[in-house]
């Protein structure tokens, strides 16, 4: 009984690593993002340094995809404004479309084709449309959508989804992305709705700690029960 008791508080503390809120900092460099979508930047605040989970989510990232320290990544909704920093993060599989996360794990290796990867005019307009398809797949106001749109109208894309219906299904951490829902404390500390963003996780943990959350209280339980019938 004391191996279990053990390997549930092992446990437990899994839980809350995979959990635990993220404190990050939202910046743009011109040369990769165009007004008002993405890219955005998303860094490790210095009073949160030295996490292991940003760690682990920097690491999937290709070069060509890391910024000044940070990820790139895409808003998720653009009727939602970014606040200032710092700002704490916190992971979920919900909330993604399939085809977003399909387009967002390409962009992540660098494998999305058509994107212009050099920083410049060039990476700023591919910025720009790839926001546009991922708002158009989350079913948030497009602000941009005056002609086909390249990255849901390619091959590459075609090839996946067989509609635009089918690419805006809900996901559960399909590709291994994730929301990472964002808050910004106001002036009298209460925490306001900021822009969720998108962020790649690790594979072996795709609900972002749901399940060893879940499986920790599951054995909290039966610990407690245990003591009580020993009693």
């Amino acid at each position: 009984m004391r191996k279990l008791c053990l390997l549930i508080a092992l446990t437990g503390s899994l839980a809350s690593y995979q959990c635990s809120a993220l404190t990050v900092n939202i910046t743009r460099d011109p040369s990769y993002s165009q007004q008002p979508g993405g890219e955005f930047t998303v860094s490790l605040d210095p009073s949160d340094a030295g996490d292991p989970v940003f760690t682990s989510i920097i690491n999937n990232y290709d070069p060509s995809t890391k910024v000044n320290g940070g990820f790139e990544t895409f808003c998720l909704s653009s009727s939602i404004g970014l606040l200032g920093n710092p700002q704490n993060g916190t992971l979920t599989p919900n909330g993604v479309a399939v085809g977003t996360a399909w387009l967002y794990s390409k962009f992540v290796n660098q494998t999305l084709l058509g994107y212009t990867w050099a920083p410049g005019a060039g990476r700023e307009a591919s910025a720009w449309e790839l926001q546009n398809a991922i708002w158009a797949l989350q079913g948030t106001p497009v602000f941009d959508w005056a002609a086909a749109n390249v990255f849901l109208t390619s091959a590459q894309f075609t090839s996946v989804f067989s509609s635009l219906a089918a690419a805006e299904l809900a996901a559960s951490g399909a590709y291994n992305v994730d929301a990472l829902n964002l808050t910004h404390n106001n002036a009298d500390g209460r925490p306001e709705t900021s822009q969720p963003m998108l962020a790649v996780v690790s594979s072996a943990i795709p609900d972002g700690g749901a399940t060893v959350m879940l499986l920790g209280l599951a054995l909290g339980g039966f610990c407690f029960f245990s003591r009580k019938l020993r009693a």
